[in-house]
């Protein structure tokens, strides 16, 4: 008897990931009478409950959770067998890549370039955020990889080192007033949310030097966060390579900060005991900046 079918561990999966019956019917585009049935059947061979049934909707048996737990991982690893029996070493389908915004407007288009015009048949998408994000991206299997700021050892990750990155602080361009305590505590920081690691290094930084601003605003666009700054709403910390050309366009003041938190390496992460399909192979192999 095949208790344990993928198609049942799909649906179930579904059914606890949307928390009702309708709306993972939905979702799969299958009617709900038979998704019930199918849900039924599974906890019929199994001999356990794996759902609890309200009027809200279903939530997960104990056992329920330990099912969800083995669903994930063996219906990764059949989406990992599929892909393994289905590579045959030419690189093609899609690939996500994860990018922090100031990798994705200094190096990172030259890098794509390179790839597409000697990886035509893969499909690219790149999704920006925090470093933070990006790595969750990967382990959750939403990214094949991500660009991230800092060293990073993780049991699950596996990295490549790209570059290092000069970090300065960034002020408009008619800010010439030298960085003493005074000067820096009565700006505004404009950041990425939580979670950015060049927010981390500033933050850290200013922390260090016993200088605490009275006002951080966050920002979810690298171009707006520049506009800001131009027009004299505050100060950040970005790597020299993103700001360079609003520096010599005199939209822009770059200013040196100490050498222990300016220099910070950038790496590629990917996930470590899986298989590595030729697309995401080939664009490891060619980060070579």
């Amino acid at each position: 008897m095949n208790i344990l079918d993928l198609q049942s561990l799909r649906f179930f999966r579904t059914v606890a990931s949307e928390g009702s019956f309708s709306k993972a019917a939905h979702k799969l585009n299958y009617a709900q009478s038979n998704l019930s049935t199918k849900i039924l059947q599974l906890e019929r061979e199994l001999q356990v409950t794996l759902l609890y049934r309200h009027s809200h909707g279903v939530s997960l048996t104990p056992k329920g959770e330990l099912l969800l737990t083995y669903a994930d991982e063996l219906l990764r690893l059949a989406d990992e067998t599929s892909r393994v029996i289905a590579d045959d070493g030419t690189a093609k389908g899609a690939l996500t890549i994860g990018s922090m915004e100031s990798t994705a407007i200094s190096f990172l288009p030259q890098l794509l370039s390179s790839y597409h015009r000697d990886n035509p048949n893969v499909s690219i998408t790149v999704k920006t955020g925090t470093t933070e994000a990006a790595i969750r991206g990967v382990l959750e299997h939403t990214l094949d990889g991500a660009f991230v700021a800092g060293n990073l050892n993780h049991p699950d990750l596996e990295t490549r080192f790209v570059k290092n990155e000069h970090l300065m602080l960034v002020t408009s361009s008619v800010d010439s007033l030298p960085l003493t305590p005074e000067y820096l505590s009565g700006e505004s920081l404009l950041v990425f949310p939580q979670g950015c690691s060049y927010r981390r290094i500033l933050e850290q930084w200013l922390k260090d030097q016993n200088i605490f601003s009275e006002n951080v605003m966050e920002f979810d666009s690298l171009g707006a966060i520049i506009a800001s700054i131009s027009a004299g709403l505050g100060i950040s910390l970005f790597p020299e390579s993103a700001v360079r050309a609003y520096a010599s366009g005199g939209i822009l003041t770059c200013h040196e900060i100490p050498p222990e938190y300016a220099l910070v390496p950038i790496v590629f992460v990917y996930r470590k005991h899986e298989f590595i399909e030729s697309s995401l192979q080939n664009f490891i192999d060619s980060i070579q900046i």
